[in-house]
């Protein structure tokens, strides 16, 4: 929708100048018009004669275009430019709401709750994704398996059934280190799923990678509820660090969205 046909004035495709005379017919009267009509013929020299800007130019342009979007959205939208999010394009509400939790919390400088919102947010944005695509037996199409410890059969036991007789102190120590060696397998097991997941989801494994070491590990109970597993940092995460946070969960977001579907067909 064009400014135009937000205010209901009478022209569908306005040059970038008009907008300054059609909107003022509805009372709104646009700031920042000389310093946009040079930025637009900074834009036409480029695109049609290849005329680069200098660099003093370009930040001049980023100032100007700031300040016209901070002056004229609240005008004309009713929005303050500094609350416009891509936060608002998250389709999952719980998500949206997890995220926009954690930016607060970060405003009033509380790093360690706004990066467990984040986790969250992550969370429960993949969930919506897969719980919408659930087929038979209630699995999605990026179920790998449950999380499960291995298992082994007591060793002392097993050997008492063929009639040997061992050492106990020997299998207790032999059961340990069987016991240490399923763990270690069940947590490669894990990670490899895990990594397969997003793999398949199509989200840039990389900066998953960087988003998990700032994030701590979220459990979820069937109910909905959740615990936080935040563990000691060897690394105190800067500011820039929870906001590549919040984009890469943003950045998610888009990615899911940009293959979405629902699964709605009957079961027989």
């Amino acid at each position: 929708m064009t400014l135009p046909e937000h205010l209901d004035t009478g022209k569908s495709k306005p040059a970038f100048m008009d907008y300054w005379d059609l909107l003022k017919q509805t009372g709104k009267e646009l700031t920042q018009k000389e310093s946009m009509r040079r930025l637009n013929n900074a834009r036409v020299a480029l695109k049609h004669h290849g005329t680069q800007p200098s660099k003093f130019d370009i930040e001049g342009f980023r100032v100007s275009a700031t300040n016209f979007f901070e002056e004229n959205t609240l005008l004309i939208f009713g929005i303050d430019f500094s609350d416009l999010s891509l936060i608002d394009f998250i389709q999952c509400e719980a998500a949206k709401s997890s995220l926009r939790e954690a930016v607060n919390l970060v405003k009033k400088n509380n790093i360690e709750d706004s990066l467990d919102k984040i986790s969250v947010a992550f969370d429960q944005l993949i969930m919506d994704y897969e719980k919408r695509k659930t087929k038979m037996f209630g699995h999605s199409p990026f179920f790998f398996g449950k999380s499960s410890h291995l298992t082994k059969p007591n060793l002392l036991s097993r050997l008492n059934r063929r009639g040997i007789d061992v050492d106990k102190k020997l299998t207790s120590a032999i059961d340990r280190a069987l016991d240490a060696v399923s763990d270690a397998l069940m947590d490669e097991i894990e990670v490899l799923k895990s990594a397969i997941k997003i793999i398949s989801l199509g989200i840039d494994y990389r900066k998953y990678a960087k988003f998990r070491i700032f994030t701590p590990n979220v459990s979820w109970a069937m109910d909905g509820s959740y615990y936080i597993y935040r563990y000691k940092r060897e690394l105190i995460p800067k500011r820039e660090d929870i906001q590549f946070c919040i984009d890469f969960v943003i950045e998610s977001a888009i990615t899911l969205h940009e293959f979405d579907f629902t699964v709605n067909g009957h079961r027989q």
